[in-house]
């Protein structure tokens, strides 16, 4: 006798046939969703969703395999080829969780009529402040005495008043001006300086000068640029060394714009007296700047609070809907920087 179990299968099969006509998106993202559920739940209605469940940084493989079928990306940091812009024949969108778009050539992506959206607007506040951060434990040595502390040791090095410093801004776009903003109110009197070519600064409580100058004169300098042609390597060996005795370096942008290992040696020299970053070239980074007692290493979590994280998910989320929905994206990449990349 055959059991009657016909019934069940009937509906899964109406269920398995509704899902395949339902769009597909792939989230390369690692985490997405932890911050807000509420956004994974809002796909999940209107796509088939394949998040990345093992939290693992998607390779070329990865992509090629997971975006035959897709419509929609929604990816981190992580390198998007122009091999796989060029086979994935379905994708229409690409919804960037963050503000870099250094991981996909906008316009190979706008010859294959590949949409891009991103979150330019949600770390505005979170970046300037963990800079900030990053600048007082540089200037009073917090991270080289908690090591000691935890070691037994009783350290108590000489530390110096960040209000004291000329403080210089590479890029005064929404998060470098952000940051001078910051840095003005909590320091009164406090001089800085900035370089951008495209931001003439009028409403910046700081002074415009050249790349050259900014490097040989200040005592702190903080990168806030975006990773393209222009700003590769910007940070070479020679405006490093051109920096004066005792300064300091912050890098919360990309890490392809500093010189790695010009750094590092100028650091072990003690040239400088100490550097901050948050991103590098290769990421994880496992490079000589992880054995320098002066260099503070943060693992790219500039942006990476539980707010801005929240509010990039929703966004994403949103413009996703949006697209699929037949509805002009809220946050679309600007058409200039197809051309150029302005300073973010």
């Amino acid at each position: 006798m055959y059991r009657q179990t016909w019934r069940v299968p009937a509906r899964d099969c109406l269920r398995t046939a509704w899902l395949q006509n339902m769009p597909k998106i792939v989230v390369s993202a690692m985490g997405f969703g932890r911050a807000s559920p509420d956004a994974v739940d809002r796909l999940k209605k209107i796509a088939q969703l394949d998040l990345n469940t093992a939290n693992v940084r998607y390779q070329e493989a990865d992509f090629l395999e997971k975006l035959a079928d897709a419509e929609v990306l929604i990816a981190g940091t992580e390198k998007i080829s122009n091999r796989v812009l060029f086979e994935a024949k379905n994708l229409k969108l690409i919804a960037r969780v963050g503000v870099g778009l250094d991981n996909i050539d906008l316009n190979v992506a706008k010859a294959h009529e590949i949409s891009i959206a991103y979150t330019p607007e949600a770390p505005t506040q979170a970046i300037p402040e963990f800079t900030l951060s990053l600048m007082l434990n540089l200037v009073k040595n917090l991270h080289c005495v908690d090591r000691k502390m935890h070691q037994g040791e009783w350290y108590r090095p000489m530390g110096k008043m960040l209000s004291s410093l000329k403080v210089g801004i590479v890029g005064a776009g929404k998060i470098g001006s952000s940051l001078i903003h910051l840095l003005a109110r909590a320091f009164p009197g406090i001089a800085l300086y900035f370089y951008d070519p495209y931001v003439d600064g009028d409403d910046l409580a700081a002074v415009k000068c050249g790349l050259p100058e900014l490097f040989q004169n200040c005592d702190m300098i903080s990168l806030h640029l975006p990773l393209n042609e222009k700003t590769k390597g910007l940070v070479d060996a020679e405006l490093l060394k051109s920096m004066k005795a005792g300064s300091y370096l912050v890098n919360t942008s990309r890490g392809g714009i500093v010189d790695e290992a010009a750094l590092a040696a100028l650091l072990a020299e003690r040239h400088l007296a100490g550097a901050a970053l948050d991103v590098f070239e290769t990421e994880p980074y496992d490079g000589p700047l992880s054995i320098l007692e002066n260099c503070l290493l943060t693992a790219h979590i500039g942006s990476l609070t539980q707010e801005v994280r929240g509010l990039m998910e929703q966004q994403v989320a949103e413009d996703v809907c949006r697209f699929l929905q037949g509805k002009p994206l809220l946050r679309p990449v600007p058409g200039f920087d197809y051309n150029k990349r302005e300073t973010v």
